[in-house]
């Protein structure tokens, strides 16, 4: 049974439809203990859209009330929307337009983000990937329930808020099967012991919604400043490759004078570069003539080609490494030697320019951007929507609501920005500011990653620098790899081994990673023969990191999963574990023999490729069961901190006045009026208890940074006292 409630005059012909009163659906949706829940707009921003349509549910009752939000005053429906468990599709987009009307619901069951997270590890937004799975509500209907549903009736209600009555009959259908997938859902979770995981993340919708909501400020004037600054870097470092060739007796091919001359300026005789450093085609015949090897083989068509891919051309030290430094940039950001590069700096100017400038909202003037709740396989977030363009804000501001790559390259574009990628220098941090009157607040875990592969790994050496040493783990490394450190106090070496130290960093990142001796050796260029010394001291230096190698590796090849959690039962899962599993049924002593004789080392063979490929998925899966784990935990515990945060913002009248900014990775980022100078306090001690729920062996700190902008490098002694006591 379908209703409607508007207080609209016009006449509509429905037969299976009864209008009814507010007060009359009030009492119809009181009596329910779950509410199936959606909205209808007329676009997707919020703050420049508007709501159409709110709709309600339920299975028990069989039946769904549709309202008109044209009409009907939706705060009459605060108290059920805020005491009810709502059961919704994508609920933080639902719950933006809410949060407009300080409506807050808590309680909420989100049928996408649960599907994702039963088959995380697989695409949820890549069309092309091979492990691609669509959780939209047409895919999750037709996969759970073989239920075909009609979505083309959505398109109808951008930018046209007449309500017609198959906009009502398709408004209902959206309330319908809801908790029908809930419990196919249930049934899952349940089979995968993953029901904590599942709560977990449905509490963070909320506050995942919120971010969105709030936004971030962002200063134009600091902005087009560090854009100028971007841009003088990039052409430096364009020039700098420039003189590289000119000056490189082995490029002469490259260099040309330009003898036409020009009607107004004249004959410029000093030697030129004919190479475009964006063309990847023009680079890579610059690489081949300084002798790199730039083949690699192409995943979809397993053919060779030609590529200047970093990972590539970096594992050829010694061949030319100025050119590596120049194209692709030295160290990382931060270092005392650190250089961008072309690479580099080319990036920060295309990605981190005119299109944030473009994608403030004119409402709000705040960005309001995409993120991804699990926008990776260990669970943690991404942001932004590659290609997407807001059109709301589009409009607005005259631009093409689908801009051309040309016109985004001119400026014309309104992307949803990526905010958690964003350069950690200084100057960019500091464009995004705090309202008038208030501050802003940055807590940052402390080595995290490093503290929860302590805790995890139980690597004893690691748990005693952390807990009465310096904590300073690369340190501790060189010591374990370089025999000439036996001796030397961690403490020291920083300062008396600082080479050592740096030389370490390549061997940590890539056992911790599960790479192997010859990805150290692509790493540091260094002979095989000391990658495979450097490995060895590494693994028993750390006994614990090596053991759990060796189980995870185990256990993912027979279970297909990586359990990143056992407090919650969040898993990652191997997507096409099962077609492989089935495929070493075939691998049997005598398949090796024939494989030896007939098949072993040609790469253009099919069996050949076959058994390469099955090895490199299962390496990267083993990998995976190591890295995982603490990438995985740790985005857990950022994430109930914040629940109990947001809660506490919301339990205090706070909604809307505390604002959520940003949250990167292991970084949270708040904005707060002066006078509740409690609240960076509050916020040290949220993510210091949960994440002490997580690790048991070792405390992990939450350091919190106080001013009126996003503050990376420099502390502000004085607010720190204030929340350390």
């Amino acid at each position: 049974m379908i209703y409607y409630v508007s207080n609209s005059q016009e006449l509509f012909n429905l037969p299976n439809v009864t209008k009814i009163s507010v007060e009359e659906s009030i009492k119809l949706i009181t009596a329910w203990k779950v509410v199936q829940f959606d909205t209808e707009t007329t676009g997707l921003d919020c703050r420049l859209d508007k709501l159409v349509l709110i709709q309600f549910g339920n299975k028990k009752a069989g039946i769904q009330i549709v309202i008109d939000a044209t009409t009907i005053d939706i705060l009459l429906y605060k108290d059920l929307l805020e005491n009810k468990l709502l059961i919704g599709q994508n609920l933080k987009f639902d719950l933006q337009w809410l949060y407009n009307f300080k409506i807050i619901p808590l309680k909420v069951y989100d049928t996408m983000i649960v599907e994702q997270l039963l088959y995380l590890g697989f695409d949820f937004m890549n069309k092309k990937a091979a492990e691609y799975l669509p959780v939209g509500l047409a895919a999750i209907l037709k996969r759970r329930l073989n239920i075909d549903m009609d979505k083309s009736v959505r398109h109808t209600f951008i930018n046209d808020s007449t309500i017609t009555d198959t906009k009502i009959i398709y408004a209902a259908k959206d309330v319908e099967y809801l908790e029908d997938i809930e419990i196919s859902q249930l049934k899952e979770l349940n089979e995968k012991g993953s029901i904590k995981a599942a709560q977990l993340e449905c509490n963070f919708v909320p506050v995942i919604a919120y971010m969105e909501w709030c936004g971030i400020k962002l200063d134009t004037n600091k902005w087009k400043l560090k854009m100028q600054k971007d841009l003088r870097n990039y052409q430096e470092a364009s020039k700098a490759l420039d003189n590289f060739v000119i000056a490189n007796p082995k490029l002469q091919e490259f260099v040309f004078i330009d003898r036409q001359g020009d009607l107004f300026e004249g004959f410029n005789t000093a030697p030129q570069c004919s190479i475009q450093w964006t063309s990847s085609a023009q680079v890579i015949k610059v690489a081949k003539t300084l002798g790199f090897n730039t083949t690699v083989t192409d995943k979809k068509t397993n053919k060779n080609k030609d590529s200047v891919i970093e990972k590539l051309l970096k594992k050829q030290k010694g061949i030319c490494d100025e050119f590596l430094k120049l194209y692709f940039g030295k160290g990382e950001e931060g270092d005392e030697d650190y250089y961008p590069g072309h690479q580099g700096s080319h990036k920060v100017v295309t990605s981190f320019g005119q299109g944030h400038l473009n994608s403030i909202n004119p409402k709000t003037n705040r960005i309001h951007t995409i993120y991804n709740q699990l926008g990776a396989d260990t669970g943690r977030m991404s942001c932004g929507s590659k290609g997407d363009n807001n059109d709301s804000i589009a409009k607005v501001r005259g631009f093409p609501t689908h801009p051309t790559a040309k016109q985004k390259a001119d400026g014309l574009g309104c992307p949803y920005p990526n905010m958690q990628q964003l350069p950690s220098d200084e100057l960019t941090r500091a464009c995004f500011i705090s309202e008038p009157n208030n501050m802003w607040v940055s807590c940052d875990y402390s080595a995290i990653e490093s503290r929860l592969g302590a805790d995890i790994y139980q690597e004893k050496a690691m748990i005693e620098e952390f807990l009465h040493g310096s904590g300073d783990i690369h340190s501790l490394v060189a010591k374990m790899i370089f025999p000439e450190l036996k001796d030397v106090l961690i403490k020291t070496i920083k300062k008396l081994y600082k080479h050592l130290r740096s030389k370490a960093k390549p061997v940590e990142f890539s056992q911790q990673f599960g790479g192997s001796p010859i990805a150290i050796q692509n790493a540091m260029g260094c002979t095989l023969e000391e990658a495979i010394l450097y490995a060895e001291g590494y693994n028993k230096g750390f006994p614990g990191i090596a053991k759990f190698k060796i189980k995870g590796a185990k256990e993912v090849r027979s279970k297909g999963y990586v359990l990143l959690n056992p407090i919650t039962g969040h898993k990652t899962y191997w997507w096409d574990w099962k077609i492989w599993k089935e495929r070493q049924k075939s691998y049997t002593h005598s398949f090796w023999e024939d494989y030896k004789i007939n098949h072993k080392g040609n790469k253009e063979d099919p069996v050949c490729q076959m058994v390469s490929f099955d090895a490199k998925v299962a390496s990267k899966w083993d990998r995976k069961a190591l890295n995982s784990v603490t990438q995985g935990t740790g985005a857990i515990i950022l994430k109930e901190s914040q629940i109990d945060v947001f809660n506490w913002v919301v339990q205090g009248g706070n909604f809307g006045i505390i604002l959520l900014n940003n949250l990167t990775h292991d970084e949270a980022n708040w904005e707060y009026p002066k006078e509740i100078i409690e609240f960076p306090k509050i916020l040290k001690s949220y993510m210091e208890k949960t994440a002490a729920k997580y690790c048991k062996s070792l405390p992990i700190p939450a350091d919190a940074e106080i001013g009126t902008h996003w503050i990376h490098y420099i502390m502000i002694c004085t607010y720190k006292c204030i929340i350390n006591n």
